[in-house]
Formats: structure tokens, sequence, C-alpha cells
């Protein structure tokens, strides 16, 4: 019989950052200045996602390159 694996949530474990602790941490993040990538989910229609992907490998770019190009672009244009 499997062990029952041990729960951490909010509710049993309680974690305070002293003060110095919260501030040495922003400090370091500063210090290393990296760009953390988040999810970002969007829906489309199967075949749009078929004709994006195949685009992008035609081109040599990746799918989040395309976008990124693609939305830079549209704000350069005032869209709107």
């Amino acid at each position: 019989m499997q062990k029952k694996k041990f729960d951490l949530t909010s509710d049993i474990v309680e974690v305070k950052l002293e003060e110095n602790e919260f501030k040495q941490t922003a400090v370091i993040d500063k210090i290393n200045n990296k760009k953390k990538n988040v999810l970002l989910t969007i829906a489309v229609d199967n075949d749009m996602r078929k004709e994006f992907k195949t685009w992008c490998a035609r081109n040599g770019l990746k799918m989040n390159e395309a976008f990124i190009k693609g939305f830079n672009l549209l704000k350069k244009q005032d869209y709107m």
C-alpha cells in the first residue's frame, strides 16, 4: 500500500517572511533583472492553429516569437 502524500495547504502551514528576508529577495530580483515568462492561453479554431504553426515553422519562428512580433506591429500601427 502506498503512503499518503503529506498535504501542505495554506490551512495547515503558515509562512511568514521577516522584513529583512523580503527586502533581500527584492534586491536579488532587481540585481538579476530577469523577465519571467507567464502562460497566455487563447482559443482559436483548429484550422487557424494549424495555419499559424505551419507559417511559424516555414519562417523559422517559435509561435511565441511570432505572436510578440505581431503584437508589436499592431501597437505601432495605431490599430484603433
